[in-house]
């Protein structure tokens, strides 16, 4: 049954009532014939429901016309940014007034969102065709160079090879948030020693090209999915590789693991360095989407991304996780 039939109904009843008990107490009292005053209650019953749908269908007014505006945003073709709210044919009541005033914020927070997205594929696609093409032009020049020594194709071809990592880190990133927006990390016991030495491995032939120092130091374990655990934490082990002059640590305990450098630090405060693409002078990691992707991981797991001071000097990132033995 509609809204309008209940209403309707409603105040046909409320009418309808009084009319009833009154008639059948002066029938009861006259003793006089009930077919008249069968009649009137037919009577008064036909127009109560004729009133109650009268005032129905006025007091759903403004509702029906509310419906009928969104109806029409939601079959208008065009951008989303230019979708708004037409103004009402007369004013409405609070109630409506207010509704309106709701699917207005509801609608702007979605342009917003919407707006946000484009600028952030829109960078994307602009960082990732960046080491892209770079990699092309080095192959291009790699083709022609037929007098070229070893020494110059080697110092190309790590080259080639950096912008070519480079991008397969914004795939990689881009991956992690995409799985974060589909579905709810799943939860396993973690390593994090064990992680951490990983992805030492991994990273061991950069840091000794870097002339850089890497150990492992603590043990702990935690709550998590080792993928996406793993990408957060090779975002930080990265970033402090690219910033440190002769060392990094990496210091593990129970639901928390931190990355530490004896570089200069932090140049801006943490909140600032994970806007993801956030363009500048000094800022860590690719534009931002390494740490972005590091502090969604930490609060899909519910726990959450902190900058804290390392003895190394340098900038030390934490990353703390639900542990293992909470449950």
């Amino acid at each position: 049954m509609s809204l309008r039939a209940r209403l309707a109904l409603v105040i046909a009843f409320l009418a309808f009532l009084p009319n009833l008990v009154l008639a059948l107490t002066l029938g009861l009292m006259g003793n006089g014939p009930w077919l008249p005053l069968v009649l009137w209650l037919l009577l008064i019953a036909l127009v109560s429901g004729a009133v109650g749908y009268l005032l129905a269908r006025s007091l759903l007014r403004p509702l029906e016309e509310l419906t009928r505006t969104l109806a029409y945003l939601s079959l208008k073709e065009g951008p989303v940014s230019e979708l708004r709210l037409p103004a009402p044919k007369e004013p409405p009541p609070r109630e409506i007034a207010l509704l309106r005033t709701r699917f207005g914020e509801l609608l702007q927070r979605l342009q917003r969102l919407m707006e946000a997205r484009e600028a952030f594929y829109g960078a994307l696609a602009h960082d990732l065709k960046t080491p892209l093409l770079s990699a092309i032009r080095a192959l291009e020049y790699l083709e022609r160079a037929d007098h070229l020594g070893r020494e110059k194709r080697v110092e190309l071809l790590l080259a080639l090879r950096r912008e070519l990592t480079q991008a397969h880190l914004l795939v990689e990133n881009l991956l992690a948030l995409s799985r974060l927006e589909a579905r709810t990390p799943q939860r396993e016991t973690l390593n994090l020693r064990a992680l951490a030495e990983d992805l030492l491995l991994r990273y061991g032939e950069e840091a000794k090209r870097r002339g850089i120092a890497l150990r492992v130091e603590g043990a702990g374990v935690a709550r998590g999915e080792r993928l996406l655990v793993e990408r957060a934490l090779a975002n930080l082990l990265g970033n402090a590789l690219r910033h440190a002059k002769t060392q990094v640590r990496i210091w593990v305990e129970e639901g928390a693991i931190q990355v530490e450098d004896d570089g200069k630090g932090l140049p801006l405060p943490l909140e600032a360095l994970a806007q993801p693409f956030r363009q500048g002078q000094g800022l860590r990691g690719s534009s931002g989407l390494g740490l972005y992707t590091a502090k969604r991981v930490a609060e899909a797991h519910g726990g959450r991304l902190l900058a804290c001071k390392s003895p190394l000097g340098g900038a030390c990132l934490r990353l703390e996780l639900p542990s293992a033995r909470e449950l």
